[in-house]
């Protein structure tokens, strides 16, 4: 079969370093692994770096079965803001001209959402000439713009936002199917769309491949944390791999980091990442000699922190989507074998709660105790992390995701 992809603000095969695979990297990979051919179609700017690829339109030629397509926009510098919207808009008019020419069409394609303006773009295309495909919703475009202003102003945003809510409903709409990473999420955007569930609905959670890090990586990483003076300790040691951004409650760990260091408690914090609170949380961490800020972290690095380490802490705000969302970070923590310690409602909530692999620290647990517990049984921490490991290979291994959602995309075209 011949296949399209469409995803925006991920990594591509192109790029260099060495990304880390997304969903659209996955995906194509898969696919081709399964012997179709696949046209990638992305944005000619990259969402992580904010930069340009290139500057125009390109086809860049990965394979004999993988093809990538670039389409030109304007760029921007901050992820919620005027130029980002507008760089949407370009995307979306861009994909269309460029569409209008294309003559050979695809068996099927795999849309992702958002961007709402080029999902559409792409969606409406696929539904005229009779195309099926898949509409990949990963956030709640557009409820989240109208979740950023103040309350008294919802409903003003929601009627400026109109256009918006058309747009998106009307791809939910077109899609021979709707795919989404929780059984929450899809709820979310049948009702969203006011679309009856079918059989082309699927659920593909957001994992990646087990990374095959050999020794030479692995040691080199382990000297490198050495260098920075982290080894291996009895103390215990709970781990943050992320961006710092304001999704998540930094605050609630360093308070717990003082409460912790004047009971004398052996606990120390590990934070890895970057983003917008980058300055703000290392200026804090001066403050606690049990918190340590590293920047962004490769993966051999990520490995041999977390063989040292004995749990991983997703301190997720409980917003909506979060809330029916099992985000990526905690499924890298299940396959890494780390216990989770997050407050996040909902489907997190759940899978920790029934599966034994953590604790939901909240105002009936707080965050204090669940590591207080951990310390003062050492046995649990085998416990929860052989059934971390478990869960991660019945519900969210690479492989088994990946193949079955290659299967699904088959199906659509008989």
């Amino acid at each position: 079969m011949k296949i399209w992809l469409f995803q925006t603000g991920e990594p591509l095969h192109s790029d260099k370093d060495k990304p880390r695979p997304m969903r659209a990297m996955n995906l194509a990979n898969k696919l081709v692994e399964s012997g179709h051919k696949v046209i990638l179609w992305s944005s000619s700017f990259h969402h992580q770096s904010k930069t340009h690829r290139v500057r125009t339109y390109k086809k860049i030629k990965i394979s004999e079965k993988l093809e990538i397509r670039l389409i030109p926009s304007s760029g921007y510098k901050v992820n919620i803001s005027i130029p980002r919207f507008y760089d949407h808009c370009v995307l979306a008019w861009n994909l269309h001209k460029q569409l209008k020419l294309e003559k050979q069409l695809p068996d099927a394609a795999f849309v992702g959402y958002p961007p709402i303006e080029a999902a559409y773009v792409m969606s409406r295309w696929l539904k005229m000439r009779d195309i099926p495909f898949l509409l990949d919703v990963k956030d709640q475009w557009p409820n989240i713009l109208v979740d950023i202003f103040p309350k008294p102003l919802k409903f003003f945003a929601r009627c400026l936002l109109a256009p918006y809510y058309f747009l998106a409903k009307k791809s939910m709409r077109n899609a021979s199917g709707i795919s989404t990473h929780t059984s929450g999420f899809l709820e979310w955007a049948l009702k969203f769309s006011n679309k009856t569930r079918c059989e082309g609905d699927f659920i593909a959670p957001l994992t990646g491949p087990n990374d095959n890090i050999d020794s030479d990586e692995l040691s080199g990483a382990v000297a490198w944390w050495l260098s920075q003076g982290i080894v291996q300790t009895s103390k215990l040691r709970v781990i943050f791999v992320g961006s710092f951004s304001r999704a998540f409650d930094f605050e609630a760990i360093f308070s717990v980091a003082q409460e912790l260091r004047e009971q004398k408690t052996d606990c120390e914090f590990i934070l890895c990442g970057d983003g917008d609170r980058d300055d703000e949380l290392r200026l804090k961490s001066e403050e606690h000699n049990n918190v340590r800020i590293i920047g962004w972290i490769d993966r051999p690095k990520i490995k041999a922190l977390s063989n040292m380490s004995d749990v991983s802490i997703a301190p997720y705000k409980s917003t909506e989507d979060f809330v029916i969302s099992v985000p990526n970070k905690i499924i890298d923590s299940l396959m890494l074998g780390l216990p989770i310690l997050s407050p996040l409602e909902g489907e997190v909530s759940f899978l920790v709660n029934k599966y034994n692999v953590g604790y939901i620290y909240n105002k009936d647990l707080s965050l204090s105790e669940c590591i207080k517990r951990m310390i003062s049984k050492p046995k649990l921490k085998k416990v929860l992390s052989d059934n971390a490991r478990n869960l991660y290979k019945s519900k969210f291994e690479y492989n088994k995701v990946y193949n079955e959602l290659v299967s699904h995309l088959q199906k659509l075209r008989n």
